[in-house]
């Protein structure tokens, strides 16, 4: 499968329009940013780790651990 077509399924899929302009203009971008979220995970000590930061409504002041 060619990166124009990764890229049409990919938006086709999401629900996103895009024109033939853009779809080739994102094809041309896609191996560097496909690139940059595989080495995200690369390392091996961070392969599982959960890297989203949560809001915790029990958090409520400043004597609160906010790392926990």
């Amino acid at each position: 499968m060619s990166d124009i077509d990764t890229v049409r399924a990919l938006l086709q899929e999401a629900g996103i329009p895009a024109s033939d302009v853009e779809i080739e203009a994102y094809a041309t971008a896609y191996p560097g940013i496909r690139a940059g979220v595989e080495a995200l995970y690369a390392p091996a000590e961070v392969r599982y780790l959960d890297p989203a930061l949560r809001f915790r409504a029990d958090a409520v002041g400043p004597e609160t651990d906010w790392a926990r």
